[in-house]
């Protein structure tokens, strides 16, 4: 007897969620956020989830130093404010995967994602878990097209998640 569609999907997702398990275990990322307590908070959630390696740093000028490129696999940004975010500064160069993480309405939030250079946005508050899976999926991607994940033109659907 086949098994019905339901069954299947969840048999891929459990494999998609698989796939994570072994990407983010030996994943570099930069958490970039000038907030000091949700930039702590945001590790200590990330590397009790697993990931290997969570760097904190507080400016832009700390990840476009020369010697910041290739010691990371994705940078993820958290600010109060989506017009404050800075352009992915991986964009064009180093291709690394970038998450913009604010509270704002989806619709802006894709606009600001958009127009910035971010692979994924979330809106906030995050569950760690949605982090972590978003995180997971970028790197995916960027692996899957076998190019950097900034050359990659994400749709609306692909930049945002409102929570």
């Amino acid at each position: 007897m086949p098994e019905p569609s339901s069954v299947r999907m969840g048999i891929e997702a459990r494999h998609d969620l698989e796939r994570l398990m072994k990407v983010l275990p030996t994943a570099r990322i930069v958490l970039l956020d000038a907030n000091m307590e949700r930039r702590q908070a945001t590790r200590l959630a990330l590397s009790a989830l697993g990931v290997g390696s969570v760097r904190e740093v507080a400016s832009i000028d700390e990840v476009t130093d020369p010697s910041a490129q290739g010691t990371a696999d994705v940078l993820v940004v958290q600010v109060d404010d989506p017009e404050d975010a800075p352009t992915n500064p991986f964009r064009f160069g180093a291709g690394i995967p970038a998450v913009l993480v604010a509270e704002v309405p989806a619709q802006q939030l894709v606009r600001v994602a958009g127009r910035t250079g971010y692979d994924a946005a979330l809106g906030t508050p995050v569950a760690p878990r949605l982090l972590y899976r978003r995180i997971g999926s970028v790197l995916q991607r960027a692996r899957r097209l076998g190019r950097p994940a900034s050359a990659v033109i994400a749709t609306p659907a692909d930049l945002v998640t409102a929570s």
